[in-house]
């Protein structure tokens, strides 16, 4: 039985028949009779059989694989679908289309157009009022502008989650129309729970962005993620003003202060505004108006801002943690912009389980430092990214993935430093690999890029061999492996590892990624002759590798019956 790629599944295989037969045999009798006619309610046929799930994954194939055509999609737009991606074939919606969505798909609860620019908004607008159900929606990169927003505030009750990334017609003013109706003077999208607003345009008017988070932000009292470069500026100034007034305000929307006054925003003790006017509000009310829980969320506190819901944040940077803390207490994935000031970075929420901890610029920080931020949070994380820092001695990644034994996920990319430090006495032995695990016994995904610079001491490659063999050792569900530019010879690496018993290691590898790093044919062929599912091995830019050397490995591979894909250049 061949070895490598998991074996399809009966279905996969009886979806990839339909796929290849789609226009030959399902289309031709529509497209010859059917295809100018758009009021059907649903049409007979093998595809209103099929459940939900598989027609959206047989919209997926066909769309990525270029084969599904206009006379398709009418057929796979079924009455019974509750999810509909249009995503894999953008090119084709256009105002028919949504019509036709609109008429035949009345109960959707998701929803994703993301990259139909073909779409005006008044067709969205309309598609969007006759969704009544929708609990997810994508417009990303749609032509969506005021009236769209407006129509998911105020016929979308049920919305947890709105993608409205890189939406160009969609101003700062915009925003408020999701959340409020003037017309009705009434809060709308309450539920919303993650809104996500990346690549929005914002140069040129910094301030009034910040003045629509801030009314996002009091206006609706559930949400948990927002995605958007003002984000963190917008916390500040609430941290500071619980009430802020911005310079203008939209006709018809509350101001800031009466927004906070409307969901029950008051300073412990109403000590009101720094201009002497009071903020009002009913104390010992919480900011979503909820009785019971005082809102300022720390007794004793002289100032402080609305406790949010927020759980994800994104760059936030290392000198406002304090403040974005004091508001956001329930975090648990965030993305640290680190400084240029040395120590440790005290991450405030000890309950996190997703955590970035990058350099935005020049890398100033080293791994060595970054090891105290991870002593009191690393216990409890899933998933750990350290981006653009110095990495100098040896043994500090190896002491930083065990402060992280659930880890399920690591990536970290290593720019070395001009002179790495490795302390072994001269003359003294190299200490033996693989007698002290790294126990990650959840770790399914592990990525490492290292950049090129000045070659490093035999001593420290010595090291970081060690280092990967103990983290092989110890994690029996590795699945995704990536090392890119690693200055240690892995054929070693892997002879010590899959020596190593019990229990054998690398059983798991699906993917592995080798780029630049120092790996021959004979490293290569030890992966590939392991007991292991192993569907892709790449070899791009291994200098040890050559064309000859890939060639025997395809040969190999092919006479094995093995089911990988072997890539070089």
């Amino acid at each position: 039985m061949p070895r490598g790629r998991d074996l399809h599944t009966l279905a996969d295989l009886c979806l990839q028949n339909i796929a290849e037969n789609m226009q030959s045999l399902w289309l031709k009798d529509y497209t010859e009779k059917y295809m100018e006619e758009y009021n059907f309610m649903y049409i007979e046929g093998p595809f209103n059989q099929l459940s939900g799930a598989i027609v959206q994954e047989l919209l997926r194939i066909l769309g990525e694989s270029h084969k599904l055509n206009k006379a398709g999609l009418h057929l796979l737009l079924q009455p019974h679908l509750t999810e509909l991606s249009l995503r894999p074939c953008a090119g084709l919606v256009n105002n028919a289309i949504t019509h036709l969505v609109a008429r035949r798909c009345k109960i959707l609860t998701s929803l994703d157009l993301g990259s139909c620019t073909r779409v005006p908004a008044a067709s969205l607008a309309q598609l969007i009022e006759g969704l009544p159900r929708l609990t997810k929606l994508c417009l990303a990169d749609t032509q969506s502008d005021s009236q769209v927003l407006l129509a998911v505030g105020a016929r979308c009750p049920r919305l947890r989650e709105l993608d409205i990334s890189g939406c160009r017609k969609l101003s700062a003013a915009s925003l408020p129309h999701l959340v409020f109706s003037p017309k009705q003077g009434t809060f709308q999208c309450q539920g919303l729970r993650v809104l996500l607003m990346r690549g929005m345009k914002q140069e040129n008017v910094p301030q009034q962005w910040v003045d629509a988070l801030c009314f996002l932000l009091l206006a609706l009292p559930s949400l948990e993620q927002v995605c958007n470069p003002a984000l963190s500026q917008v916390l500040k100034l609430l941290r500071a003003n619980p009430c802020p007034e911005p310079k203008s305000t939209l006709p018809g929307f509350p101001s800031l202060a009466q927004l906070a006054s409307t969901r029950g925003l008051t300073d412990k003790g109403s000590r009101g505004h720094p201009d002497g006017t009071l903020c009002p509000g009913a104390p010992g009310r919480d900011w979503a108006g909820a009785p019971g829980r005082d809102w300022a969320g720390t007794e004793g506190r002289d100032r402080a801002g609305p406790l949010l819901q927020l759980n994800k944040l994104d760059d936030i940077e290392e000198e406002d943690l304090e403040i974005v803390a004091s508001l956001c207490p329930r975090v648990r994935d965030v993305a640290i912009a680190l400084g240029s000031q040395g120590g440790p970075t005290l991450v405030p929420w000890h309950h996190v389980t997703q955590l970035t901890l990058h350099c935005p610029g020049q890398a100033e920080r080293s791994l060595e430092e970054l090891i105290g931020s991870l002593e009191g949070v690393g216990k409890e994380l899933l998933f750990l990214s350290i981006q653009n820092v110095r990495w100098g001695e040896g043994q500090s990644l190896d002491a930083l993935l065990r402060l992280c034994p659930k880890l399920r996920s690591f990536q970290c990319h290593l720019a070395p430093c001009a002179r790495p430090v490795y302390n072994l006495e001269p003359g003294a032995e190299l200490p033996p690999w693989g007698h002290n695990p790294i126990p990650l016994p959840h770790l399914h995904s592990f990525s490492l890029l290292l950049e090129g610079g000045d070659p490093v001491p035999p001593g420290f490659q010595h090291t970081l061999g060690g280092t990967l063999v103990s983290l092989f050792s110890g994690s029996p569900k590795l699945e995704n492996l990536s090392l890119w530019g690693v200055p240690v010879l892995l054929d070693l690496v892997f002879e010590t590892v899959l020596s190593l018993v019990p229990p054998a290691p690398l059983r798991s590898l699906r993917g592995v990624s080798l780029c630049r790093s120092q790996v021959t044919q004979w490293g290569a062929t030890l992966l590939l002759r392991s007991d292991n599912r192993l569907a892709s091995l790449d070899l791009s830019d291994c200098r040890h590798v050559t064309c000859r050397d890939f060639h025997k490995l395809q040969d190999w591979a092919r006479k094995e019956k093995l089911q990988v894909a072997i890539s070089w250049r």
